[in-house]
């Protein structure tokens, strides 16, 4: 008699309603932003089911380059269902062709990582998550704005450029390149254009952020005009803004020293480290 391989009945669907499923998931014991997405009842969410009972959900960025992350519920977790629900959402991409697939797990969690090298993941980078404890920051009146669809260019270039040389000066990315913009990415950042903001000096744009939910998504100045201030206020109206909302944090990515002293000096401290790993084809 063929024995019972726990996968063999793991199906994936989109979730309908993912934000039902929050009693089951402890913030402390999941990834930050995956916390959000099923708070926010994302598209990307889907359920993980065995026979027809959800045993966990799946986050599935569906593109070229995609993203996957696995959370199985804590009372069918042990039952080997983490290794074929890994697999069982990689099939659930679309795309095509694909290039490559990341994944995401905290830092300290050894169960995790193992199960990422099991699925052919090679660990590429950590990023520290960074939480702010105070008060609003003290500041001044600057000519930052809302982003328009009329910024995309400059904004957009300034941005691939900044992460680019930050990449590249990390170490963990030798292989990174310039993007060029595309009519895709340029839809995207219109129907996010809620969440952007610029930063306009001399008549020219000299940064661009991004705020999501309790978090600076990202911050970016010009080249040109890095060292000149700029990011430290930048940042500062950001925090603030969050802090409006609720809470602030931040993700710095290990090995960008320079943009961490600045958040650690505003008082933004580390408070758990992701690490994510990569398999290209």
């Amino acid at each position: 008699m063929k024995n019972h391989i726990p996968g063999d009945n793991i199906e994936i669907r989109k979730a309908e309603n993912p934000s039902k499923y929050l009693p089951r998931i402890p913030r402390v014991d999941t990834e930050a932003d995956f916390y959000s997405e099923v708070e926010e009842n994302s598209e990307e969410i889907y359920e993980i089911s065995v026979c027809g009972e959800v045993i966990g959900l799946a986050y599935i960025d569906d593109d070229e380059e995609a993203f996957v992350y696995v959370y199985i519920f804590a009372e069918h977790r042990r039952k080997g269902y983490s290794y074929p629900a890994a697999l069982a959402a990689e099939k659930a991409i679309k795309a095509s062709p694909v290039k490559s697939i990341q994944t995401g797990y905290d830092a300290n969690n050894a169960l995790a990582k193992r199960l990422a090298e099991k699925c052919g993941y090679a660990p590429k980078f950590a990023s520290a998550i960074m939480r702010y404890g105070g008060e609003k920051l003290a500041e001044k009146p600057l000519p930052i704005r809302a982003y328009r669809d009329e910024d995309f260019l400059d904004a957009y270039t300034l941005t691939d450029e900044a992460f680019h040389k930050m990449r590249l000066g990390t170490g963990f990315f030798p292989d990174s390149k310039l993007t060029p913009p595309t009519d895709k990415e340029r839809t995207f950042w219109s129907e996010t254009a809620a969440e952007r903001f610029v930063y306009e000096k001399d008549g020219e744009i000299v940064g661009c952020g991004r705020i999501c939910a309790d978090a600076l998504s990202f911050i970016a100045i010009k080249i040109a005009r890095q060292g000149e201030g700029f990011g430290r206020d930048f940042v500062i109206y950001l925090t603030n803004r969050l802090l409006e909302k609720g809470e602030a944090r931040l993700w710095c990515v290990v090995g960008n020293d320079k943009a961490r002293k600045l958040y650690e000096s505003l008082g933004y401290r580390e408070t758990d480290r992701a690490e994510y790993s990569f398999k290209r084809f």
